[in-house]
């Protein structure tokens, strides 16, 4: 029985529909990969230290304010009593210099990595003390109790060796937590001050090391805050509230330079109104990240699959009406599985070897055994080589798509145009009303 054309329309509509099936199966797997990939990551992170965020120094000082009460009972006897005031007072530093470095090192378990680094720095924070603490009350009325720096770390586990602080030339012993509202986690050292009654200026020196994962943020709490970090990574992500204002990224690593003003950040405020959500302050950060995870480029491959398939079967129904040639609509669903199986083994091999090779092995057998398979359906191997040619084409621009992920859109629909410029191109002679069997095939003249 011969097949009209819109039977011939409804089997490879049929097929397409199909074949989104392995399709989806395929993005379900590339999914479960990706979970299993966070999972690792977080299973890291719960065995060593997460991501970091780095604050302050801040310069604490507790105090005791004594307030006479003076009160008058009914018989006109007059009654003194002094109230003692706990309070706090919160100084930032005028200029916070850090210098750091980060070696960037991938931690494996099984297939999959994440990538953890360790941090050397050098913190320069200058302090001034204002006269009386800055308060309008009696000095007589004012006892001073014992000042700390307190220094904000994420997670304190991350802590390599043991911080060294300097303060005024003389070395400071570190205590465990900030006892600071908005700071959280950390460290502490008691910082002595010399005098409160005369304004003075206070210098601290800290060498800390920080072990992370993924990511360090930092939160400027200086009236001037000057970050500079290196690290032998060459795909940094910088987020946050603030960029840097110079950067100088190369194949192997990164440098790059904050300048905050306490004039373009609410962070001091926030702190020394003693508010208690330390996820409130604003932070810049960086994210040592891979450009592509394998994943997410497998996953934006899969994504394409329906196009390849929609290609391919076009193509097919084009060879049927220009040159007379029937293709079973089993072969077409043996070359659209050809098609699909390329992603699950892209994702299989990408998981061991790098992308690119992996993309490459994955298109050359699938390019290979379609061509091979081809060349017997179409009657000839001149045929079933230039089709596996013009696959290879859309594989090259397929990797084009996922390197460029952002003109990924232009690339995508420029090459939609140039493929339906082609059909109407070859086909623009086509009596379409012709074609409804195989002996009523079209006559059309291909220039």
């Amino acid at each position: 029985m011969q097949k009209t054309l819109l039977i011939r329309f409804i089997a490879i509509f049929g097929l397409t529909l199909a074949l989104l099936i392995p399709l989806e199966m395929i993005r379900a797997v590339v999914s479960e990969r990706k979970g299993l990939q966070a999972q690792v990551e977080r299973t890291i992170a719960a065995s060593s230290s997460g991501a970091q965020r780095l604050a302050g120094p801040l310069l604490v000082v507790p105090y005791t304010e004594k307030e006479l009460i003076i009160s008058t009972d009914s018989k006109g006897i007059e009654t003194k009593k002094w109230i003692d005031h706990q309070q706090q007072i919160i100084f930032v530093p005028t200029r916070l210099r850090y210098d750091g470095a980060a070696n960037i090192e991938p931690k494996y378990k099984g297939i999959y990595k994440a990538l953890t680094y360790r941090t050397s720095s050098k913190w320069q924070a200058d302090f001034e003390v204002p006269q009386n603490l800055g308060s309008k009350t009696d000095p007589k009325q004012i006892i001073v109790g014992a000042a700390f720096l307190a220094i904000g770390v994420t997670d304190v586990r991350g802590l390599n060796g043991t911080p060294q602080i300097v303060w005024n030339n003389q070395p400071l012993k570190i205590s465990n937590g900030t006892n600071t509202d908005g700071l959280g986690d950390g460290i502490r050292a008691e910082a002595p001050l010399v005098d409160t009654i005369q304004a003075k200026n206070y210098q601290a020196i800290i060498h800390l090391d920080v072990s992370g994962l993924g990511a360090i943020a930092f939160a400027p709490l200086a009236l001037s805050t000057v970050v500079n970090l290196e690290a032998n990574w060459p795909h940094p992500n910088f987020g946050g509230s603030f960029l840097p204002q110079t950067k100088t990224i190369t194949d192997a690593n990164f440098k790059a330079t904050w300048d905050v003003s306490h004039l373009a950040s609410r962070n001091i405020s926030m702190v020394q109104k003693g508010l208690s959500d330390k996820n409130a302050l604003e932070t810049f950060d960086v994210t040592f990240a891979e450009p592509a995870n394998i994943y997410q480029q497998a996953e934006r491959a899969v994504k394409y699959g329906i196009l390849f398939i929609v290609l391919t079967f076009a193509a097919f129904f084009l060879i049927e009406t220009l040159k007379e040639i029937r293709i079973h609509p089993m072969q077409h669903a043996l070359v659209g599985l050809a098609l699909a199986i390329f992603f699950l083994l892209l994702v299989s091999l990408s998981e061991h070897i790098r992308f690119i090779y992996a993309y490459l092995v994955a298109g050359s057998v699938c390019v290979l055994l379609i061509s091979y398979y081809l060349a017997h359906v179409l009657g000839g191997w001149l045929r079933g080589l230039a089709f596996g040619l013009k696959l290879t084409i859309l594989y090259g621009v397929l990797y084009g798509l996922l390197q460029s992920e952002d003109s990924a859109l232009v690339m995508g629909t420029l090459l939609l145009f140039v493929v339906l410029s082609m059909v109407m191109l070859l086909t623009r002679k086509l009596n379409w009303y012709q074609i409804s069997s195989a002996k009523t095939a079209t006559s059309a003249q291909i220039e």
